[in-house]
């Protein structure tokens, strides 16, 4: 049997066994995709920014303007950031997927069971997206010849401008690890310690100290598997029994499993957080951290960025489409059979990505070894 079909046959039959028709479907499904292209999965849309661009300038720090004095006569200071740009690029690829049917499949199968196949083309791309996004770990040539860039990754060359005092050494790394083969670092099973925060922290401080704080309008995010999502809960600051040097209180979000709070305890200021951000499973927060737990994020991983909110200028990563409006976002192309497009039929889209703010993201993998990219995103 050829590979990729759902059964055998050589005659077009016009309608399912459920009496609905095949052409009435394949207008069902370009209207869902209208639909599907018109949103975006929550996750990515914190993480990204849609353009058309091949590359642009870039400023990166989260740095913003100040005013001065005014005077009667004089006229105001013209914003001007510190900073030089940089050329940062965005690669490209066409992807593609196809739906065959044989008459024999559609004269039996219903239409939910016809539905079924546009529906895992839809998370497949969802799933295409996400990975993609996630495979910017190294410095790369786009087919057009223009570099698009990682995170700062450690690479000679890699020292960001300066932010306020802080003056950032050659070679800056934001992939990095917490030097021990478990989290916690003293073993599975065991209490969180401070050297787990301070790991915890230092990832946080490596997006901070380029600007991309809650102070300057951004969102931080701390995104985790479930592994480490359930140690996270444990933590608690010094003042409440926590290890020395805690600055802060895992706060559950609302609607999220109940917790009992010690009569002892301290609460300082703060509220729980929202349990959703946009569709994305907040757990709680720690100090100005969401976090967040998804499972496209490995064991044994943390993700840190800054986002500016939902397809904002100020997200860290770019994803380029075709510059032709007709050519963007997922398209169901028509098969060999024009009076029947839904036969074998084609879902495909154009698109690439590429980090616009270099300093505002961060990963850590738990490793006692050198970093490692997750297997599933090399």
């Amino acid at each position: 049997m050829a590979r990729g079909f759902h059964a055998a046959g050589d005659i077009l039959v016009s309608q399912t066994q459920d009496g609905t028709a095949l052409n009435q479907l394949w207008d069902d499904y370009q209207a869902a995709l209208a639909a599907w292209n018109a949103q975006r999965d929550p996750l990515v849309a914190f993480l990204t920014y849609r353009t058309t661009a091949l590359t642009e300038q870039m400023y990166d720090s989260g740095e913003i303007g100040d005013f001065e004095p005014a005077t009667e006569y004089g006229v105001p200071v013209g914003i001007r950031p510190g900073v030089k740009p940089t050329t940062i690029g965005y690669d490209f690829g066409w992807y593609d997927l196809a739906g065959r049917f044989t008459w024999k499949f559609l004269a039996k199968a219903t239409s939910t069971q016809v539905n079924a196949f546009t529906n895992m083309a839809l998370e497949g791309d969802n799933r295409l997206i996400f990975t993609e996004v996630m495979r910017n770990n190294d410095r790369r040539t786009a087919e057009e010849g223009h570099l698009v860039y990682p995170f700062y990754a450690g690479q000679v060359g890699d020292k960001p401008p300066t932010y306020g005092t802080t003056v950032f050494a050659d070679s800056h790394n934001h992939y990095v690890t917490t030097g021990a083969a478990t989290f916690p670092a003293a073993g599975v099973g065991t209490a969180i310690a401070a050297a787990d925060i301070a790991d915890l922290q230092s990832l946080v401080d490596l997006v901070g100290e380029h600007g991309y704080s809650v102070t300057n309008g951004y969102r931080v995010v701390l995104m985790v598997n479930k592994a480490q999502g359930d140690i996270i809960r444990t933590i608690r600051s010094q003042v409440n029994g926590g290890p020395v040097g805690s600055l802060y209180d895992f706060v559950p979000a609302v609607g999220t499993s109940p917790f009992l709070m010690p009569t002892n305890m301290q609460v300082i200021s703060g509220q729980q957080p929202a349990n959703s951000l946009s569709g994305l499973s907040v757990i709680g927060s720690w100090g100005d951290v969401l976090i967040v737990q998804d499972s496209y994020i490995p064991a044994g991983y943390f993700v840190c960025f800054a986002t500016g909110g939902t397809e904002t200028l100020n997200n860290p990563i770019g994803i380029r489409e075709d510059s032709i409006a007709g050519l963007r976002g997922l398209k169901l192309v028509k098969g060999r059979e024009p009076d029947y497009p839904l036969i074998e039929s084609y879902y495909t889209r154009g698109f690439g990505t590429g980090v616009r703010k270099r300093g505002a993201g961060a990963l850590m993998q738990v490793t006692a070894g050198a970093y490692a990219a997750p297997a599933v995103y090399v």
